[in-house]
């Protein structure tokens, strides 16, 4: 018997598309990347603001996937 697969495909998309209209970018961390570093690479001043997910900086790890607003 097949198991039950997530929605994960759709809710992804979902992102993709939220993210879209509202200007955000989807980064995700590499081995190594923190939140400053990864805030100078896209020039994302609002980085924290737009990651509540983030609760901690040292939360960030690799295959983190973060929103990316760049700054104006």
């Amino acid at each position: 018997m097949a198991t039950p697969r997530k929605p994960a495909g759709l809710l992804l998309v979902l992102c993709l598309v939220l993210c879209a209209a509202a200007g955000h970018e989807l980064y995700v961390a590499e081995e190594g990347e923190t939140l400053q570093t990864i805030s100078v690479k896209c020039d994302a001043d609002f980085i924290l603001d737009d990651n509540p997910h983030i609760q901690d900086t040292d939360d960030v790890g690799p295959g983190t996937v973060l929103f990316i607003r760049p700054s104006i």
